[in-house]
């Protein structure tokens, strides 16, 4: 891969700085000096030819219907949207409290202290998302803890009043385990609603390292309430070099054998917030460690093939696999579907649905190519998958596994080009729409 040049931030004084990035070793490492603090270099990929194979799937963005901020200094200084972002907003999340009821030695949020988000806010949040967005793919809510607002369940009835896709809980499961009366309101959501459940292993030390404390019993009963609630999990894992890197096959194994356990999502550490400073930004984890590691500790039953950049933000943001699951084995979409063929169907959307992209298939091409592509589809959702009734679908989706890896960024892996086209913003109560990584680096306010 040749160099190129960029612009990131220094990690001491959060200025915007150059930044080469280069390949050593097969692997992709930037550098940057700040005429201050002096020079700095971090590891962005242990895979440099992943790395570069990603660049090649960057799809031009769509813009947003409205835009809150304008254009006066440049990226990262004019978030709000500005008219110059490349992306519009797919996932959006809503901190609806500052509170948390753990001190997790690792938060990106640094919560623990603070205040929640009134109703009337959040209300204002949500009107400004849909006059950004009209529809939104996907909502977050997120804190802090958000079980612990007093609100929570109302918040989520305002939510499902709006042309919202699919209405996410992020949770650390703490309530989820301890009060099954709160579980039992929260499947009366049904479809469109899914609980992003923080996960990350099975070892007593790894909950230690990164929470505080054994969490292990917690989560284990979090699932098992809520999978006989018949309610969506998706596990979030984030993974720190030589706490838990070898329980990421672990992972990817239970969720194959449990019960409504839809996605993984893998997140290598980002240094911001609360974290433990004494760490080596050359020796870190990064996507591509992930990736390998489902391939070896899985035994193939993933590939590293298998994992394709999302289209919609900067391509080197997010890789993803999804898979029909059968007997406990899964049948990755990848390996029997050309996916450059339908690259452009999931351009500028987060959720992936094969009835949509089947949808823009009959919109642009004839009969015949539309018939090429269900039998494509079909390899890994069968066809009578676009006429099934509700509850079929909902049947079907409880075998289907997606797998996301994303690295968010930190000072030390700031580049200008992947904030530029990010679609996961936080909605704050000024209605503006800020790029997640550009606000847990340069905008999230600092919890009492």
């Amino acid at each position: 891969m040749k160099s190129y040049q960029t612009k990131s931030l220094c990690p001491e004084c959060k200025q915007l700085i150059d930044a080469e990035v280069f390949t050593k070793d097969n692997k992709v490492f930037m550098k940057k000096k700040c005429k201050k603090h002096g020079n700095f270099m971090c590891l962005l990929s242990s895979d440099a030819e992943y790395y570069e194979n990603s660049l090649r799937f960057n799809k031009p963005g769509q813009r947003a219907l409205h835009y809150e901020t304008k254009v006066r200094k440049g990226c990262p200084d004019d978030c709000g949207l500005c008219p110059a972002h490349k992306q519009h907003t797919c996932l959006a999340l809503i901190d609806i409290t500052e509170q948390c009821n753990l001190n997790c030695p690792n938060c990106f949020a640094s919560a623990g202290k603070g205040k929640h988000l009134t109703l009337k806010q959040i209300e204002t949040m949500l009107d400004q998302l849909i006059k950004c967005e009209g529809k939104l793919d996907v909502l977050q809510i997120s804190g802090g803890e958000p079980t612990i607002h007093p609100d929570l369940i109302k918040i989520i009835k305002l939510a499902r009043k709006r042309p919202i896709r699919m209405v996410m809980i992020n949770t650390n499961g703490l309530r989820i385990a301890q009060d099954k009366a709160f579980v039992k309101e929260l499947a009366k959501f049904k479809a469109g609603f899914e609980i992003y459940l923080q996960f990350d292993g099975f070892k007593k030390e790894t909950y230690k390292k990164l929470r505080g404390k054994d969490l292990r019993d917690i989560k284990l009963r979090a699932i098992e309430n809520l999978a006989e609630a018949q309610i969506p999990i998706t596990l979030v894992a984030t993974i720190k070099k030589g706490v838990n890197e070898d329980e990421i096959g672990s992972i990817v194994r239970f969720a194959l054998k449990t019960e409504w356990i839809r996605g993984i999502t893998f997140q290598p550490i980002t240094f911001v917030g609360r974290y433990d400073k004494d760490f080596d930004p050359k020796d870190r984890t990064t996507a591509t460690c992930v990736i390998k590691a489902i391939e070896e500790q899985t035994q193939g039953l993933f590939k590293k093939s298998d994992f394709v950049p999302l289209p919609c933000p900067y391509p080197l943001c997010c890789s993803l696999t999804y898979a029909y699951v059968k007997n406990g084995k899964p049948m990755p979409i990848t390996r029997n579907l050309d996916i450059d063929k339908y690259y452009d169907y999931v351009s500028n959307q987060i959720a992936f649905d094969p009835k949509r992209i089947i949808q823009k298939a009959l919109a642009r091409f004839p009969k015949l190519e539309t018939f090429k592509a269900l039998q494509d589809f079909s390899c890994c959702v069968p066809v009578k998958r676009l006429m099934l009734s509700r509850k079929e679908r909902r049947d079907y989706a409880n075998n289907t596994l997606r797998i996301v890896v994303k690295p968010f960024m930190d000072a030390y892996t700031f580049d200008i080009k992947r904030i530029e086209k990010c679609c996961i913003h936080f909605i704050l109560p000024d209605k503006r729409l800020i790029p997640f990584c550009a606000h847990n680096i340069l905008y999230r306010p600092k919890c009492q």
